[in-house]
């Protein structure tokens, strides 16, 4: 199916729903494939291939550092296309694994870092990393990504997305990507991007202490007792699917009433907080349909657009179905909430790499005021700005999520053909 005939198939309530809840259920977006959506998500869960509990998973890869990085390298080998592959670097995991496999094989990449103001401990310690494995380290920084923003080329990538990407990375991720190839001289088209997403799906997708505290308080349902003008307080008190991180900040602001209720699509969490119960839930929500819909969404709106090709080589089937039936203890501690345990045992032993999870949204290091007048505000009209301007409940770091998802449905929004008018219909009433 072509792009255009996917867009063409996309209701406002469909938009509406990636705007409440970040995502889209595909048997919501594709109902003509089985003539009638399926009954609360059930049969879609049941026929889900990355559900811990199911006679998909067997259990029976080898745990071994060797074999791992022999299956990470596999997906890295022949799918070039001729193109030297440029690797999204953060001093994560999933990108870091990729860096070694590379080094691996013997082959020698750039990497591209997008770097927070002023973090140089991130830039030492991936500048030293790459040296070590022979590759040439990249880095754009938050600054020099805002100041590359031009109206014309967003509203254009805009158009590339099959749906809405709310990722609040996709203007960082576009104009990071542009600014690469400009300041270097480097023609896209030359490129493979590749992007270490997509294997919290098979790994186990755990949940954090906040979201397990979160999915408890929803259980009892008092988020069923909020007014419809309490918005705000969505972003504390959550439904069962919105506790697992499916809520987008537009939702906490504007009604958006149109929409599909996800909570009655994903009818099958458990009431309980037994660990394989979050983890398939998790997989099915944030892995199948988030992560795709959203976090990748980004990188590949924006390589489509600037005409560079684009992998995921954890999802490839080879790499995604090894990793899947890796023994559980290779794959998380579900009791100290860690995860990937094989992974970060082959990256220890390979690099002694001991990284702590850290934050590096770029969106903290956003100067409201600039990026509202040069940015927002060349593309979304200011009374609909207002409206999360005028919140008083909610804290400043929802208020940038919430601009920046608001920027992103606007421009998809105006790429499909809507006038203002029907955009402001989608968002108030």
């Amino acid at each position: 199916m072509s792009n255009d005939e996917l867009k063409s198939k996309i209701s406002r309530r469909h938009i509406a729903t990636f705007a409440k809840h970040m995502l889209c259920p595909y048997s919501i977006l594709n109902t003509d494939q089985n003539g009638v959506l399926s009954k609360q998500g059930v049969k879609d869960f049941k026929m889900y291939p990355y559900r811990m509990r199911s006679d998909f998973y067997a259990g029976d890869s080898i745990a071994n550092d060797d074999v791992l990085l022999e299956k990470i390298s596999e997906t890295l080998g022949g799918g070039d296309r001729g193109k030297r592959p440029l690797l999204l670097l953060s001093d994560g995991k999933d990108s870091m694994s990729l860096a070694l496999a590379y080094a691996y094989l013997g082959r020698k990449i750039d990497t591209i870092t997008f770097l927070r103001r002023d973090d140089e401990q991130l830039k030492n310690f991936i500048s030293s990393t790459c040296n070590r494995l022979g590759h040439t380290a990249h880095f754009v920084e938050v600054d020099e990504i805002l100041t590359g923003f031009d109206k014309e080329t967003f509203l254009a990538a805009c158009k590339e997305m099959k749906t809405p990407v709310l990722d609040q990375g996709f203007l960082f991720f576009l104009f990071g990507l542009q600014t690469f190839f400009s300041k270097n001289n480097f023609n896209p088209i030359d490129y493979l991007v590749v992007d270490g997403l997509g294997n919290d799906e098979t790994f186990g997708y755990l949940p954090s202490k906040n979201q397990i505290r979160s999915f408890r308080l929803a259980k009892l349902g008092l988020w069923r007792l909020l007014p419809p003008f309490s918005r705000s307080f969505k972003w504390y008190l959550r439904s069962p699917a919105e506790s697992h991180g499916d809520l987008s900040a537009l939702a906490c602001f504007y009604p958006i009433s149109a929409s599909y209720d996800l909570n009655a699509y994903f009818s099958k969490i458990e009431a309980d907080t037994e660990a394989l119960s979050f983890i398939d839930f998790r997989a099915f929500s944030r892995g199948s349909f988030h992560d795709h819909q959203c976090m990748m969404g980004k990188t590949i709106t924006s390589a489509n657009y600037l005409g560079a090709a684009i992998v995921f080589p954890w999802i490839e089937p080879s790499l995604a179905n090894y990793v899947f039936n890796l023994p559980q203890v290779a794959k998380f501690d579900f009791s100290l909430l860690t995860n990937k345990v094989a992974l970060r045992q082959l990256l220890e032993n390979k690099l002694g790499w001991q990284q702590q999870k850290r934050g590096v949204d770029l969106y903290f290091d956003l100067d409201m005021p600039s990026f509202k007048a040069n940015i927002l505000a060349a593309i979304v009209p200011s009374n609909l700005i207002q409206i999360i301007d005028s919140n008083r409940l909610l804290p400043e770091y929802v208020k940038k999520r919430a601009y920046l998802e608001l920027l992103n449905l606007y421009g998809f929004c105006l790429g499909q053909g809507m006038s203002k008018s029907d955009i402001e219909a989608l968002l108030l009433r």
